[in-house]
């Protein structure tokens, strides 16, 4: 198994952060709220297009379902409830949540917290006839640290719990990446994000549509039968 590069892994977080400042521009009356963070931002994909958020997109307008997407980037968890609110200053007829692979790396985290951040974001988002569908964390090599790895499995059941408790559809990316190094970007691989090459950590374009297949599903069963909430989404 290929081991992390702590210092690729910070010039990729480095990287990402000034191209999310761009993305988090756009679309400001969007339809379509993306929560995220480096993964979000398109992170060792090798083209804007094959991204997870570009391929879920392009799935929504085959539906016939076209809505304008924006993204809405966090890198740090004590953050992420506040890029929910942001995203949620607008109504949203979708919401995509993609947040966690920050929250494994931060130590000082316990899964309690983690637990409580996590639930104030689904309460801010999931309100009224809003579809949001929830991604528990993606695999991104986390076996190479065993602490990490126990981690990214405990944090993921922990989403899948909090948004069974609202009803939310939950988008298993845990278990259709795990131990599945060949979609994981490598130093070899071309990537259109800064330093534009793959850093053992982040998905390649494999990785990016195997997440994106999961929301995909994940959004197919939601709209075949919307959910019909009977409380308001609150946001801090």
């Amino acid at each position: 198994m290929r081991r992390l590069s702590a210092a690729l892994l910070l010039l990729a977080v480095i990287g990402v952060a000034a191209f999310a400042l761009l993305k988090d521009l756009s679309f400001d009356n969007a339809g379509i709220a993306f929560l995220g963070d480096s993964v979000t931002v398109g992170a060792a994909a090798s083209s804007p297009s094959k991204d997870f958020v570009s391929l879920v997109t392009q799935d929504l307008d085959q539906r016939g379902i076209q809505e304008d997407a924006r993204s809405f980037i966090s890198l740090d968890p004590n953050t992420d409830l506040a890029a929910a609110a942001r995203a949620m200053k607008k109504s949203r007829r979708f919401v995509i949540v993609e947040f966690g692979a920050h929250a494994i790396l931060d130590d000082q985290l316990s899964a309690d917290q983690f637990r409580q951040i996590y639930a104030g974001i689904l309460d801010c988002v999931a309100g009224g006839d809003t579809i949001v569908v929830a991604g528990t964390i993606p695999w991104l090599n986390w076996s190479a640290n065993p602490n990490l790895n126990s981690r990214g499995d405990q944090f993921s059941r922990i989403i899948a719990e909090e948004a069974a408790k609202r009803g939310i559809a939950v988008a298993d990316l845990w278990s259709a990446m795990n131990l599945r190094p060949e979609l994981i970007s490598t130093p070899q691989d071309y990537t259109f994000t800064s330093p534009h090459k793959g850093d053992d950590f982040h998905p390649n374009d494999a990785g990016h549509a195997v997440i994106a297949q999961e929301y995909e599903k994940a959004l197919a069963a939601e709209l075949a039968n919307p959910p019909h909430r009977p409380y308001a989404g609150h946001c801090p």
